[in-house]
């Protein structure tokens, strides 16, 4: 989301206040050395949720950060955000640090376009630390239907993949050679899947790499229906 002058930011929670909730931390957990889980309490009756969706937080004044829930509970009135803590200078990274369990803030409701297939067999999410809360609703619609999951990530530690319960196939930060072994692996393991389109596949995270794995399934036979595809970020681009 763009920076917009305070008074902007201050209008919109007004304007808009009935897409806002206020939300309690009520649990903060670190998956790894630059992954924090964040558990949070809210009156969700009344929100619309479906995997894959992004909140919005205010980390300061003119700022408004994404990021995707999973375990989003209507009944119990929770969800978890996992945040990758890349950069302790950024406005993001600053902001989250600075909570506390008992903590309270406004969020912007879930969002977002239609994502999840409920047509697919098998689900297959990749993206990089970004991603992991969207893998992880992606894989939680996916068992709720029945459907098979497996993913990709590209991490600096995977053991995060284990703590979250996230397994499947792992590659190296910025090694493009592994991801598309892994890739091919995966499409000769489910040739049959993927002919009848039956595999969907999500892309997320780092914007320059999802173009690059999108080109790579296409010319490997991949139904340009059966991609779905969010940036969250870009090298060089603020606030995407």
């Amino acid at each position: 989301m763009p920076s917009l002058p305070k008074w902007m930011n201050d209008t919109l929670e007004n304007v808009m206040s009935s897409k806002f909730k206020e939300c309690t931390v009520i649990h903060i957990q670190s998956v790894s050395n630059e992954l924090r889980l964040i558990r949070f309490a809210s009156d969700l009756e009344d929100v619309v949720f479906e995997p894959a969706y992004a909140i919005g937080i205010r980390v300061n004044e003119r700022d408004y950060r994404n990021y995707s829930p999973f375990n989003f509970n209507k009944i119990t009135g929770t969800f978890d955000v996992i945040f990758h803590l890349h950069d302790t200078d950024s406005a993001g990274s600053s902001f989250i640090n600075s909570l506390s369990e008992g903590d309270t803030t406004k969020i912007l409701m879930p969002r977002g376009k239609r994502f999840f297939s409920t047509d697919a067999e098998i689900h297959f999410s990749i993206g990089d630390e970004t991603s992991l809360g969207s893998s992880l609703s992606i894989k939680e619609a996916a068992e709720e239907i029945g459907g098979s999951f497996v993913c990709l990530h590209e991490l600096e530690d995977s053991s995060a993949l284990k703590e979250l319960e996230l397994y499947g196939y792992y590659a190296p930060k910025k090694d493009i050679q592994n991801i598309m072994e892994a890739l091919n692996d995966f499409l000769k393991e489910e040739k049959e899947a993927v002919y009848h389109n039956e595999a969907v596949f999500y892309l997320t995270g780092n914007g320059n790499t999802m173009s690059v794995i999108r080109k790579f399934l296409k010319a490997k036979g991949v139904d340009s229906k059966c991609i779905r595809s969010q940036a969250y970020w870009i090298e060089g681009k603020k606030g995407l």
